[in-house]
């Protein structure tokens, strides 16, 4: 298949090197240098991405990265994994890794954007699932589609019993969570003693909140064990931090 087919059927694209999980161009997450004809798709010669904010609907997907732990706190929530995965018009997206999957839905009627927000294990810090769709900027964040082929070797794959010329909406108790989760804190409260100190620390000038974010796009979100000392290091910033980590992770799958 031609990935010249995505943006037939309304896929916006972006270029990612071979065996790369994330373009590691400039703007790459910018709406004007999204792929959306079938001249530059037929000029993507290695891995290629799907850019959610920027497709006709526009898209998003659950990102899987422990089944297990996604469907016990899921179920928590009240929704059953395994009947997403198996519903009739499912769409998914698989790297050929054990315990991992991903779901693609398009946004339902009346919601213009969500979010990304990820879900850790409290314990062990790992990521357990991810709603994927925009980052805290309002830019694309992206997912890789087949054909491409994992740094594993392993190629990507279309999985499901839908197909992904008609992706489905986000269900209802999916988009709830989703809303719920963006409501909640992003750090603990804190004293108040520390409310004061934590003030200050949050005002920080622009020019210091753009050395922080250069520094950062000089290291790889694709390091995991990186990736969570980062985001512990932020967390000290509140939403300052939290914003600059999850642009900084949307470098990366």
């Amino acid at each position: 298949m031609s990935v010249a087919n995505y943006v037939e059927h309304g896929l916006a694209l972006v270029s990612i090197p071979p065996r790369s999980k994330g373009p590691n161009h400039s703007g790459w997450n910018e709406r004007s240098n999204a792929i959306t004809d079938k001249i530059k798709a037929n000029s993507i010669t290695g891995n290629v991405g799907l850019l959610h904010l920027y497709s006709t609907p526009k898209t998003v997907s659950i990102d899987i990265d422990d089944l297990q732990k996604a469907s016990c706190w899921l179920s928590e929530r009240g929704i059953n994994l395994e009947k997403l995965i198996n519903a009739n018009n499912t769409v998914g997206i698989s790297s050929g890794r054990d315990n991992r999957f991903k779901l693609l839905y398009t946004l339902p009627k009346g919601i213009d954007i969500l979010y990304t927000h990820q879900v850790i294990d409290p314990v062990t810090k790992d990521m357990i699932l991810e709603f994927r769709c925009a980052s805290t900027n309002g830019k694309s964040v992206q997912d890789v589609l087949p054909p491409s082929i994992h740094p594993n070797g392993n190629a990507y794959t279309w999985t499901g019993k839908g197909s992904w010329k008609n992706i489905p909406p986000l269900p209802d108790e999916l988009l709830t969570v989703w809303q719920n989760i963006a409501k909640q804190p992003t750090v603990e409260p804190k004293t108040q003693a520390n409310t004061v100190e934590n003030t200050q620390q949050h005002n920080l000038p622009n020019i210091t909140i753009q050395h922080l974010r250069s520094a950062l796009l000089h290291l790889r979100a694709d390091d995991r064990i990186l990736w969570v000392r980062v985001g512990l290091a932020l967390t000290g910033l509140s939403e300052v931090g939290r914003g600059l980590w999850l642009e900084w992770s949307a470098t990366s799958e």
